[in-house]
């Protein structure tokens, strides 16, 4: 259930993120308490602090160079808690590919466009966010 609460969650980041390039901080927590909850409850029970704490000085230092946004940085480091640290190389890999892609289809869409408001990467964070929590979940 908690599973399906979060994909919905996912869903409206998601949107927001495509539709304003915006992603609200009170749907970061949510998800963030969901992840959580979901880790906690899940088969190691335990939730992973020091990976978000990292992403969070990763991400000031990206945002800084204007190559991330502060929600996605965020919205990252609230999946993290609930995803096995062993599990993130794969999920970064996931959120690469799915954000070149989107990228790229801009690009080709409407390049004007994509310069100007720039590539939303919360899906793709969404996407590996929501697969790294669930395959972490899976058992032991």
């Amino acid at each position: 259930m908690l599973l399906i609460i979060l994909a919905l969650v996912s869903l409206v980041v998601i949107y927001s993120d495509i539709r304003h390039r915006k992603i609200s901080n009170i749907t970061v927590v949510f998800t963030g308490v969901l992840t959580a909850i979901i880790a906690l409850t899940g088969p190691g029970e335990r939730i992973q602090l020091l990976l978000p704490i990292i992403i969070v000085a990763v991400g000031m230092a990206l945002m800084m160079l204007n190559i991330l946004g502060a929600g996605d940085t965020k919205l990252l480091a609230a999946y993290s808690l609930g995803i096995n640290p062993e599990l993130f190389p794969g999920v970064l890999l996931v959120i690469t590919l799915v954000g070149a892609t989107i990228a790229i289809a801009m690009l080709i869409t409407n390049r004007a466009k994509a310069r100007e408001r720039g590539v939303p990467y919360g899906p793709a964070i969404t996407i590996g966010g929501c697969l790294g929590v669930v395959l972490s979940n899976l058992g032991q």
